[in-house]
This record gives structure tokens, C-alpha cells and sequence, in this order.
């Protein structure tokens, strides 16, 4: 299967550019970004992608938290040492992802340590981008195990 003759179009040009600059806002590593080209659209260059498609995964980008402001130049990743991060509520797993979150904020966990975790069992750089229901489930089962053997609460609203 080869790749579609689109014509050259200022429109996608423009869109490919905010494609990209999108990608970098969000702090997307190659391997991610690419994963969410293969799971939307079946694709694994965004040049494969029609116009539509191009405007679709722009609107995913922006449920994801990615905003077009222009002139704000906030950082890619989090910080190191950084606390927590915001996961939107557009995010299909958000509630499961914001426990996650919080039982490794009471383990003592750093918010990089919790992402390498991820990445090494997973193959996903930064936990915002899980997005298995399965993997997710795992993960949880294995925090509220360790938090039991810490001897600390896993269910402290209750």
C-alpha cells in the first residue's frame, strides 16, 4: 500500500506545522506520538493523514490539554521534582489516573519515578499518556498491593 497523493496545499502544510508544534507542546516522545497516529488513524506519519484527519487529531491534542496560545512558551515536560501534573476530565481514564496519582503521592513516589515505572512496564513515557484500560487496572492492583505491604491506606476516603 503505498502513500496517498495529496497535492501540495498550504492548508496542509499549516496543519502539519501545528501538527508538530502541538506534538512538542505536549511533550510527546516519537514512539508516542506515533502510537496515537496508529490507534486514531491507522497511520504512522501524520503526511498519510487527509485534512479532516489532520483537524481530528489536532482536536484530540487540545482535549489533551495542548493549547495554541502562541506566544506562552510553558514547558514541554514536567519539571523534575515536580509534584503532581493535571489530568482534564476530557481524558476518558481521568479518575483512574488521578488515583494512580495520589497513591504514589502517599507512597512517596516522585512524579518522574512513577513515570519511569510506566515507561518500563508499559512502553509509555508519562502516565497521562496510558491509555489500556487494562494496563491501567494492573497498575492500581499493584499500587493498592505495595501500599498494603507499606502499611499504608489505600482507601483513606472511605
Amino acid at each position: 500500500m503505498g502513500k496517498p497523493a495529496y497535492a501540495p496545499d498550504p492548508r496542509r502544510r499549516a496543519l502539519l506545522a501545528k501538527i508538530h508544534i502541538a506534538k512538542k507542546g505536549l511533550g510527546l516522545s516519537d514512539a508516542d506520538y506515533r502510537t496515537i497516529l496508529h490507534e486514531l488513524f491507522g497511520v504512522g506519519s501524520s503526511g498519510d493523514l487527509a485534512i479532516h484527519q489532520m483537524a481530528e487529531l489536532l482536536n484530540h491534542f487540545i482535549a489533551r490539554g495542548w493549547t495554541s496560545g502562541g506566544t506562552s512558551r510553558a514547558p514541554a515536560k514536567p519539571a523534575r521534582g515536580r509534584a503532581w501534573i493535571d489530568i482534564p476530565d476530557s481524558d476518558p481514564h481521568h479518575r483512574q489516573k488521578r488515583k494512580i496519582l495520589a497513591m504514589a503521592r502517599d507512597m512517596g513516589w516522585s512524579l518522574d519515578g512513577l513515570n519511569k515505572r510506566v515507561e518500563r512496564q508499559f512502553g509509555v513515557s508519562d502516565i497521562r499518556w496510558l491509555a489500556n484500560q487494562d494496563d491501567l487496572q494492573v497498575l492500581v492492583k499493584d499500587m493498592i498491593n505495595r501500599m498494603g505491604r507499606k502499611g499504608v491506606d489505600p482507601y483513606p476516603e472511605r
